[in-house]
């Protein structure tokens, strides 16, 4: 409405100026204009006083104007002539000739030729003579340093002569023929060197035989070969019963979920900051399940790992290890962590120094946790490199979605923040939120659970994100 009363205010101005431009054009000249007919006061020229306000007997228009362009000159006084003007041409200017002239030269007796009266000049060299060529020797000769292998005599009608079979195949025929032995000839057999002829086998060689000799076992054991740092199947001894390899902390500590739609994995971590009234009772009978995760410097840290998971609550523990330490420093470290609660499924990065505080410190908790089968959840940090690589190494790991309540948001952003997890789930078939273990949080989380949004994700604990995001 007020958008049309302005509207109309301005076109309306415009007609009015357009109106009144027009009306100002077509309206005639106003008669009341009295031309002035006397002479203002103190005009230069009039004449009469300044009061009687009469114009001049004589118009100036009648006077006669003199030409400008004409000049007065001044007549010349006695004893001075007018100034004579010279037409005549300047005299012509004489040519001098100057002091040096050049001398032509004189015309010399001969023709144009040089005479050289000075010494006669040097003679080129005389010409080399042709060398001569040597005459050829009557036979060439070749050199006999080194000495020349004599060339063989060639037999009747061969180009080369038969060689002559000497050695062992000669002395195995003549030994497997008994000729050697009928003609009384003395056969000399080559010392054998072989080891077999060390060890005191028997020198005659048979043909019949094979030379191949059996590679043994191809089980044999190489106990030098043998490493422990992988678990096996089997006992020492093949005869023994197969012994069943227990499974990783992330699949032995897991609470068991089922995924029949096969709908997007959405995991919820708590932590216990040790401050909530809450009963665990409510907990483990809320309407889909929750994940808890513990700091291993929690004075109580053991205790509550063992009631989650009597509860049937998964449980992480939450680890800070600073830069300043070492690789082995790090393995120590992670060894007394995880030794507080040997009932969590994996290792969470806490809030302050974290697991990424440097290169070192990650890729020795990698080696770590895929050597002793944990899952590993880690913080958004630049492009996830850590969690990325741990993945490579065959570690169950997963990076955080959104911390949604870690500057105290309010229920409604809450609900928000875990409708936008949920659409991220569709996308990447896994999504872990990570929040705190409050009223507020809890009730936000009951009433997500009640909306639309909640049944297009599957809602299970971080185990089943971290196996499926793998």
């Amino acid at each position: 409405m007020l958008r049309g009363f302005l509207s109309g205010i301005f076109w309306g101005s415009i007609i009015a100026v357009v109106v009144l431009a027009v009306a100002s054009l077509l309206a005639p000249l106003p008669a009341t204009v009295i031309p002035q007919t006397s002479a203002v006061e103190g005009t230069a020229g009039a004449e009469g006083s300044a009061s009687s306000g009469t114009l001049a007997g004589v118009s100036r228009v009648d006077e006669v104007v003199e030409d400008p362009m004409e000049r007065e000159v001044a007549a010349p006084s006695d004893g001075e002539k007018p100034p004579l003007t010279d037409t005549a041409s300047a005299p012509k200017p004489v040519v001098i000739a100057p002091e040096g002239l050049m001398i032509a030269p004189a015309k010399p007796e001969t023709g144009g030729a040089v005479n050289v009266e000075s010494e006669s000049p040097i003679l080129p060299n005389p010409q080399v003579g042709t060398p001569t060529v040597p005459a050829p020797e009557e036979e060439p000769s070749i050199s006999t340093n080194p000495p020349q292998p004599q060339v063989p005599e060639a037999g009747d009608g061969e180009a080369f002569p038969t060689p002559v079979e000497t050695g062992i195949p000669e002395l195995k025929r003549q030994v497997s023929s008994g000729a050697g032995i009928e003609e009384g000839i003395k056969l000399e057999v080559p010392e054998d060197m072989t080891p077999t002829a060390e060890a005191g086998a028997p020198s005659a060689v048979d043909e019949s035989t094979s030379l191949l000799k059996s590679t043994g076992q191809l089980i044999e054991a190489y106990p030098q070969y043998k490493s422990d740092r992988l678990p096996t199947v089997v006992g020492k001894n093949p005869t023994e019963p197969i012994e069943a390899v227990s499974p990783r902390p992330v699949i032995a500590n897991a609470e068991q979920t089922e995924n029949i739609d096969d709908k997007p994995v959405l995991s919820i971590v708590l932590l216990d900051e040790g401050d909530s009234i809450l009963d665990i009772n409510a907990l483990a009978s809320f309407p889909y399940p929750l994940s808890i995760a513990i700091s291993t410097l929690d004075a109580q840290a053991k205790e509550k790992a063992v009631h989650y998971r009597s509860k049937g609550i998964e449980v992480l523990a939450m680890i800070d290890i600073p830069n300043v330490i070492n690789g082995s420093d790090v393995e120590v470290a992670m060894d007394a962590h995880l030794l507080v609660m040997p009932e969590a499924v994996g290792v969470i990065e806490g809030l302050g120094d974290g697991l990424q505080s440097s290169k070192i410190v990650s890729d020795q908790v990698t080696a770590i946790l895929a050597a002793s089968g944990h899952g590993l959840v880690m913080f958004p940090n630049g492009l996830n490199t850590a969690q990325k690589l741990a993945a490579k190494e065959g570690v169950p790991s997963a990076t955080v979605f959104r911390d949604f309540d870690g500057k105290g948001q309010s229920e409604v952003v809450i609900r928000r923040f875990l409708d936008q997890a949920a659409f991220k789930a569709g996308q990447t078939d896994g999504v872990v939120m990570f929040g705190r273990l409050s009223d507020e949080t809890v009730a936000a989380l009951l009433l997500w659970g009640l909306q639309d949004r909640a049944g297009t994700v599957a809602l299970s604990p971080v185990s089943a994100a971290l196996q499926i995001i793998n």
